[in-house]
């Protein structure tokens, strides 16, 4: 016995380290990309977001008074004096991550001049980044039974998309939409477990609040995952009690506070998310964002869905900003077909929900959730064909960084189905023990093909972390030229 609880403490610290060393090497991926690659999406567009509150003051920015900072001169190596220029700030996202960036005190107003200490600023956001992989890192840690393999397999998948430590390194708000996103998911998870109590309404309430403070795509997200993860809750247990329990009536009024902010945008701007066609139409004719009749590209429906997909998943797979490292081999190649592959697997998941309904589990909250991302894609891809073909003849908005918020759900979901494939075979070996004596060989062989089954299964998946790795980070170090 009391070997059995050294060798349980083994596991579990091994465990820990594997959470401890992933955490370090996505720590150490952010320094790398702030420190030598850096020009971040759209990263002076949301400093100057930061820089307007830190002006003026003000809970909920006025939009249209919003612009762009211009660089004067640089003070020394981490900090440089701005002013704000004419262009507006077309950023119409809700201002709460740009709040929580002002805490860091890296942005000063002297008269007309804006100190902004870039390196400071980074750094702080990587800590709050951070935040978000430890709750990631913690969900796995909570919810995967204690097989080492699986929680390296987990640990990455969630850190081996390469925008993901990219992008968060950098000053933006898809920093706040993970670790939304990530509360959310933990909250679904607690209420599938029948955890039921007021910290989980609370956890998910919170959720929700932070993703559609963080920006509108990743409040879609929510709205459908929540949609969905309802209707398969009553299919299950055919009832709405725990839609009008007082727990969840306590945590009312955060819901109210998210939908009285977007009702304040649309008394200030006309519409809950501000354009900038709709603040400013001049300078939005005038911009990249829109080209002229004359000079657009056509593409029909079938070809726009091509174009989009293939740069949607180049997007995924690579690295895509004012810098980029896209790679153009096929998708199917050993460069793309692992990090590929993370976005498709989880549909097997989908194949549990009559399963799922009869015995309650957490593939509920995943399957709800993955749906509630691939359903925003589409919506993601019919609103950029109908802005290309119907509105400005832009060719951009095919981002998938909008959804690295969903990392946890999709590494869950195929560590699941890893697990489920395990389990399988131990009911298997579990069946033959209980055979008769006149078919002890017959046992024997099929405890044979199901060492042999989970020998393919366990080869399969370290062969699958060592491709992520490469995908990611090796790729990067071998391809990437254009440091700072």
């Amino acid at each position: 016995m009391e070997e059995f609880r050294r060798e349980k403490y083994k596991v579990k610290y091994f465990i820990i380290l594997i959470y401890l060393l992933a955490f370090l090497f996505f720590g150490f991926k952010m320094l790398f990309y702030s420190e030598h690659v850096g020009r971040f999406p759209d990263e002076i567009t949301h400093i100057s977001y930061i820089s307007y509150l830190e002006k003026s003051h003000e809970i909920i920015p006025n939009f249209k008074n919003m612009t762009i900072l211009q660089e004067v001169k640089s003070i020394d190596s981490t900090t440089s004096a701005y002013t704000f220029g004419s262009n507006l700030n077309y950023l119409g996202h809700p201002p709460l991550y740009y709040q929580i960036m002002r805490l860091s005190g890296s942005i000063k107003i002297d008269n007309n001049s804006v100190i902004v200490n870039l390196v400071k600023l980074r750094h702080f956001n990587m800590i709050f980044s951070s935040l978000a992989i430890i709750l990631i890192l913690y969900i796995g840690y909570t919810r995967i039974n204690k097989n080492p393999l699986l929680h390296c397999l987990y640990a990455v998948i969630v850190i081996s998309v390469p925008m993901l430590a990219y992008d968060s390194a950098g000053i933006n708000n898809d920093n706040l939409a993970l670790l939304g996103l990530s509360v959310f998911v933990l909250g679904l998870l607690r209420f599938s477990e029948k955890n039921r109590n007021f910290s989980t309404y609370l956890i998910i309430s919170l959720g929700v609040f932070l993703s559609f403070m963080s920006k509108l795509t990743t409040g879609l997200v929510v709205f459908i995952s929540l949609l969905l993860y309802i209707v398969l809750l009553i299919i299950k247990e055919k009832n709405l009690w725990f839609l009008i329990s007082k727990k969840a009536f306590f945590t009312l009024p955060i819901y109210i506070l998210t939908a009285m902010y977007y009702i304040i945008v649309y008394f200030q701007t006309g519409t809950i998310m501000p354009t900038y066609k709709a603040l400013d139409p001049q300078g939005y004719y005038a911009s990249d964002f829109y080209v002229a009749v004359e000079n657009r590209m056509h593409m029909d429906f079938v070809e726009y869905i091509s174009y989009f997909s293939k740069n949607f998943l180049r997007s995924w797979t690579g690295i895509a900003s004012h810098v980029s490292l896209i790679k153009e081999d096929s998708l199917l190649s050993i460069n793309n077909i692992g990090l590929l592959a993370l976005l498709i697997v989880p549909v097997i998941l989908i194949f549990k929900v009559k399963k799922s309904t009869k015995k309650h589990s957490d593939v509920l909250a995943l399957i709800a959730v993955y749906l509630g991302i691939v359903i925003s894609i589409v919506i993601q891809c019919l609103r950029a064909y109908n802005e290309f073909t119907n509105v400005s003849g832009y060719l951009g908005g095919f981002q998938s960084r909008y959804y690295l918020c969903g990392i946890s759900v999709i590494a869950l979901a195929i560590v699941k189905i890893v697990s489920d494939f395990l389990k399988d075979e131990e009911k298997r070996s579990e069946i033959n023990l209980n055979l008769e004596s006149n078919l002890v060989i017959q046992h024997y062989s099929t405890k044979k093909v199901s060492n042999t089954r989970r020998f393919i299964i366990y080869s399969i998946s370290l062969f699958f972390i060592f491709l992520l790795l490469y995908e990611d980070f090796i790729y990067f170090l071998i391809n990437f030229k254009d440091y700072l």
